[in-house]
């Protein structure tokens, strides 16, 4: 691929939540192009018309209504006419349609709540404009990710998951060998968890454990640890067994429904 058509798939990415910020990075790679993403307006200024140059560019929206115009009128400033533009908005769909005033060819992806929302957007805002995308999915060993149907497919079987399940599990294999504190892990799975207390992540993590293999057996592949104190981590051992299939058991399934787990 030449230099030239590398740079116009290119997906600019601006957006000050960490959160949509980080789902519209790995989805614009999921699909296929290469994300250029800033956190603030001031950083994406400096770059306006020919040095900015991508194939789209899509702004999550500040959660404040005062900045938000602000923030529209100035992304169509740094592209030119042809680069379409996603526009990530917090409110509900009906809101947003009311109070972000976009222009007729702006696309608007309105209060996603997970990461396979923003995928599905994604990818249906490239298909309105022409832009190719890749759809097979996220994978790492034997796991590959289906975002579009919320589910993993592993030793040819395709597993269904709960929204909450599936964020999560994302989240470790993007961060492989990295410890998540619980408190990341809350607030990657925002929207999606419990809003009150109770045992939901360790829950989470159990079923992720029981579905996908990810138990710590003597000579398995991948591991999903509890690390004292600190969180979870996702290891890989290179050489060893790959992951197998694993059934709920009967007492396994009993304690998903139980109602102290915090569901």
């Amino acid at each position: 691929m030449s230099a030239r058509n590398e740079l116009r798939r290119r997906v600019a990415v601006l957006d000050p939540m960490l959160r949509s910020r980080e789902h519209m990075r790995r989805a614009i790679r999921a699909l296929g192009h290469a994300p250029l993403v800033f956190n603030d307006l001031e950083e994406l200024l400096p770059l306006r018309g020919s040095l900015l140059r991508c194939s789209a560019l899509c702004v999550g929206l500040p959660p404040n209504p005062l900045e938000q115009q602000a923030w529209i009128r100035a992304a169509r400033s740094l592209v030119g006419p042809e680069v379409p533009l996603l526009f990530l908005a917090r409110e509900n769909p009906v809101k947003a349609a009311e109070t972000l005033r976009c222009s007729a060819g702006d696309a608007v992806l309105a209060a996603p709540s997970s990461f396979a929302d923003v995928y599905k957007g994604m990818r249906a805002f490239f298909a309105q404009h022409g832009l190719a995308a890749e759809d097979a999915g996220l994978e790492w060993g034997g796991y590959r990710f289906l975002p579009s149907k919320e589910s993993v497919v592993l030793d040819g079987t395709e597993i269904g998951m709960r929204p909450l399940d599936f964020e999560l599990a994302l989240e470790f294999f993007h961060n492989i060998e990295h410890v998540l504190s619980r408190d990341w892990l809350r607030t990657m799975a925002a929207g999606l968890a419990p809003e009150t207390g109770g045992r939901w992540l360790d829950a989470s993590v159990g079923r992720l454990r029981s579905q996908l293999g990810l138990i710590a057996f003597h000579g398995c592949e991948w591991k999903l640890s509890t690390i004292r104190y600190a969180g979870f981590k996702l290891s890989r051992s290179p050489g060893k067994k790959a992951p197998k299939l694993v059934t709920l058991s009967a007492r396994d399934l009993k304690l998903e429904a139980s109602p102290v787990l915090g569901f």
